[in-house]
C-alpha cells in the first residue's frame, strides 16, 4: 500500500521537488530524496540541532521541569479541582527514583517538554509503579517480579511550540514527542531494565509501534484524568526493537549516547549523587567503549547486550 501511495505522489512531482507528506489518518512521513538530502535527514536536524535531549540533573532542571509539566497539566485537567490544587502532580517522591529529561528549543533556549522514567529497584523506597498506585492497574504483579522495572510517565508538550518552516505544526509535535519517547529508549540503554511499562493514548502507542517499539496491552482502559490504556515491553522484545530501528529512532538513540560519551561528567555526578543507583547499575562505559571498538555505526543490539566492559585490562 506505501509503494503505491509513493509512486503515485512521485508521478506528480517534477525533478526539483522536495516533498515531505504527512498522512494525518496514519502519521505516515514519506521520505523523497532530493540532492543527497531527505526529509529523515530534515528530521535528524530538527531534533538534534534545532532541539536538544537533557537530563535533567541541577536544581534549575527540575524548576523547569516542574514549569513544563504547570502549563501543560493545569490547563489539561483543569476540570478536574483535585488535581489543579495537587502539587504532586508537578514533583513528588516518584521524581526522586526518576530519570527526567528535558526537550530544549536550541535558538531560544526555551524548554518545551519532559518525560519522566521512574525506575524500581530492590533500593527504592516506592515499590509499586504510578500505574498501579494511581492509574488503578490491576492484575499485573506477576510482571513486576524481576527487577529493576520502570515506567514511562509526565510526558509532557507544552502550547506554545515554535512555528517550522518545514514542519506544519501538527507533524512537529508529533516529532517532538518522539523525541522525547527517544529519551526513554537512551535511558533503557543505560540501565537495562526487564520490562518497560507506560500507560498511554493510543495515538502514542501508533508512533511507537511505527519505529518497531511494540508495546504490548496488558489491561484493560483506564479513566485516569482521561482515557488511558496500560502497555509493557519485555527486554528481549526491546532487544529485537533494537535491530530494527535504524531509522529516526535508531538514529537518535546513536547521537545522544555518543554525545553522552563525550561529556559524562554530570551524568556520573547524577548517578553517584542518587541514592538508590550505583556506577554498577549502568553501561555506559561499555557503550563508550563499543563506539571506540566498531566506530560510530556500531549496531545498536550490540550496545544492548548485558555483558559488563573491564576497563582495568
Amino acid at each position: 500500500m506505501y509503494t503505491t501511495l509513493y509512486n503515485n505522489i512521485v508521478k506528480k512531482l517534477s525533478k526539483n521537488d522536495l516533498l515531505a507528506k504527512y498522512n494525518e489518518k496514519n502519521s505516515i512521513l514519506l521520505t523523497i530524496y532530493i540532492q543527497g538530502i531527505s526529509v529523515l535527514d530534515k528530521v535528524f536536524h530538527l531534533l538534534t540541532e534545532e532541539y536538544s535531549l537533557i537530563l535533567a540533573t541541577t536544581q534549575e532542571d527540575f524548576q523547569a521541569v516542574k514549569e513544563v509539566r504547570s502549563d501543560v497539566f493545569v490547563h489539561r485537567y483543569a476540570k478536574y479541582p483535585d488535581l489543579k490544587r495537587a502539587k504532586w502532580f508537578l514533583f513528588s517522591q516518584d521524581d526522586e527514583q526518576a530519570f527526567i529529561y528535558l526537550l530544549q528549543h536550541n535558538a531560544t533556549k526555551k524548554y518545551v517538554g519532559s518525560v519522566r522514567v521512574i525506575f524500581i529497584n530492590e533500593h527504592t523506597p516506592v515499590q509499586n509503579m504510578p500505574m498501579q498506585r494511581d492509574g488503578k492497574v490491576e492484575g499485573i504483579e506477576h510482571l513486576t517480579k524481576d527487577l529493576p522495572i520502570c515506567e514511562i510517565s509526565r510526558l509532557a508538550l507544552i502550547k506554545t511550540i515554535p512555528e517550522h518552516k518545514d514542519f506544519p505544526m501538527t507533524q512537529l509535535r508529533t516529532l517532538l514527542s518522539m523525541a522525547l519517547m527517544s529519551a526513554t529508549r537512551i535511558n533503557f540503554f543505560l540501565y537495562h531494565y526487564s520490562r518497560i511499562f507506560a500507560i498511554m493514548e493510543r495515538s502514542l502507542h501508533r508512533i511507537l509501534k511505527r519505529q518497531s517499539v511494540a508495546f504490548e496491552p496488558i489491561g484493560d482502559a483506564v479513566d485516569y484524568y482521561g482515557v488511558r490504556f496500560p502497555f509493557v515491553i519485555k527486554k528481549e522484545d526491546f532487544l529485537i526493537a533494537g535491530e530494527k530501528t535504524e531509522g529516526t529512532m535508531g538514529q537518535l538513540t546513536r547521537h545522544y549516547l555518543k554525545e553522552l560519551c563525550r561529556n559524562p561528567e554530570s551524568f556520573w555526578q547524577f548517578i553517584d549523587n542518587n541514592p538508590y543507583l550505583e556506577r554498577s547499575d549502568i553501561h555506559l562505559d561499555r557503550i563508550c567503549q563499543l563506539f571506540k571498538e566498531h566506530g560510530n555505526d556500531v549496531n545498536l543490539s550490540i550496545l544492548l547486550e548485558d555483558q559488563k566492559v573491564d576497563l582495568t585490562t
